[in-house]
């Protein structure tokens, strides 16, 4: 019994993908939700995130590139029209429950952050 369990949770990582919109919360001093759209395709991974910006209620969205290897998520993307050149790095991992978590980096602030997939509608 441990041993089936065992192979379907391999398989299942060997199997993982993150193709998805993802629930984003960014933990700050407080959590900051925000919306993640992943497409995998091999180990690319193109996507969205919707920051949020300085004025209440408004969100930049910005692309991203990068890979998915090992269940380790690497990924850049260039915030336009910013007042400054602004370059994001989000890195994270997949987790046996599913999840993402990790850090994102911006304007050479760390902020760690946990991500859940949303269920597709039926």
């Amino acid at each position: 019994m441990i041993l089936a369990t065992l192979v379907s949770t391999i398989l299942l990582l060997a199997d993982a993908t993150v193709t998805g919109t993802w629930n984003m919360g960014l933990q700050g001093d407080h959590v900051i939700p925000t919306a993640l759209v992943l497409k995998q395709d091999g180990r690319d991974v193109t996507g969205t995130i919707a920051l949020p910006t300085q004025n209440i209620g408004q969100r930049v969205e910005v692309k991203l590139t990068g890979t998915f290897a090992d269940n380790v998520l690497k990924l850049t993307g260039d915030v336009e029209h910013a007042k400054e050149p602004t370059t994001i790095e989000i890195q994270g991992r997949f987790g046996d429950d599913g999840d993402l978590e990790g850090t994102i980096v911006v304007h050479g602030r760390s902020m760690p952050w946990t991500a859940e997939r949303l269920k597709e509608r039926k």
